[in-house]
């Protein structure tokens, strides 16, 4: 962001006291409040109908990083030099930390909280137009059975291996076998007939939920960047939140557990959603990011990472099926 940007600001009938740059972004201050300038690629209609949700969301006791109109009545606004940008609420605040199981815990129940108010939004976002279905996850599973399978068959027809190269070899068939039973079983399961009702239903599904776009202030939680807003089955925010705790905790299977029960709290999973999400915990989720991190990268130069990453994904392996065989 260069500091054309700043000149953004003219656009907003805000008294600033001070600006200062924040992950690569401008804030600034004015009075007791702060706020964060992003670029942004989408359109003014996109984040009116977020408007809508930030303000439900509000009334419903939510804390979220809600946009700004700016002195035209948008909430995009375009710099000298042609960029587009928005304003949002900005907060004192630290990221939650994901080692910690209160931060973990509480994120959890402001997720359930968050599905509850916003399961079935037919009445509220009626004339909304600018939000769309989310990721079919056995669109998606198909697609990275396509992927590991081109992968494997490139790694087959490479002369010189490499150590990762090797290693990859030796389990690219177990890893793909998961693959598909995992997307087999999804097929079989009730998950096509659930995402069609959440489109139906107009169901609001986070997903970017993760410990990045959670805030703590000392006094609760504030929910951010969410310009990732669909509809599909809630479920899916809670798979991933699980998944990628749980790898950065590896699978730890007593704080697994801790996390389902405080969903559970909330928003209780009945029989056909625990076994949805067992499936999608079953898919190799993480095998096929490093393999598809691998083969999109120049393979001119060895990386390390991917061996370290490797290494980790495999030592956590026997955790992981324990856990969702004991879920």
């Amino acid at each position: 962001m260069n500091e054309k940007a700043l000149t953004v600001f003219d656009q907003y009938n805000l008294k600033i006291n001070s600006t200062y740059r924040i992950k690569g972004n401008y804030g600034c201050n004015v009075e007791k409040e702060k706020y964060i300038l992003q670029e942004y690629n989408n359109s003014n209609e996109k984040m009116a109908a977020m408007k809508i949700l930030y303000n439900y969301m509000e009334d419903k006791g939510f804390i979220c990083d809600c946009v700004i109109e700016n002195n035209e009545g948008n909430y995009v606004t375009i710099s000298e030099d042609g960029y587009t940008y928005i304003l949002k609420k900005w907060f004192n605040a630290e990221e939650c930390n994901v080692n910690n199981e209160g931060s973990i815990l509480a994120g959890t129940k402001k997720l359930a909280a968050f599905h509850n108010i916003l399961r079935d939004n037919r009445e509220l976002l009626k004339d909304v137009r600018a939000f769309h279905p989310g990721k079919n996850m056995e669109k998606v599973f198909e697609r990275h059975n396509r992927e590991i399978t081109t992968i494997k068959n490139y790694i087959k027809k490479r002369k010189n291996k490499n150590f990762f190269e090797m290693s990859l070899q030796d389990i690219m068939d177990e890893y793909k076998k998961q693959a598909v039973i995992a997307t087999d079983n999804l097929l079989k399961s009730t998950y096509a007939s659930r995402f069609e009702e959440a489109v139906l239903m107009k169901t609001i599904n986070h997903g970017c939920y993760n410990h990045h776009n959670i805030l703590f202030d000392g006094e609760g939680i504030i929910m951010v960047n969410m310009s990732k807003i669909n509809y599909a089955p809630q479920l899916q925010d809670l798979y991933d939140w699980l998944r990628k705790v749980m790898e950065k905790n590896n699978w730890n299977i007593s704080l697994g557990n801790k996390i389902i029960e405080e969903y559970n709290k909330i928003n209780p999973l009945n029989s056909e959603e625990y076994t949805i999400l067992k499936i999608m915990l079953s898919y190799p989720e993480k095998f096929w990011k490093i393999i598809n991190y691998y083969y999109n990268s120049n393979k001119a130069w060895y990386s390390e990472k991917n061996e370290e990453k490797l290494t980790q994904f495999l030592k956590q392996e026997n955790l992981r099926h324990k856990f969702i065989e004991n879920m």
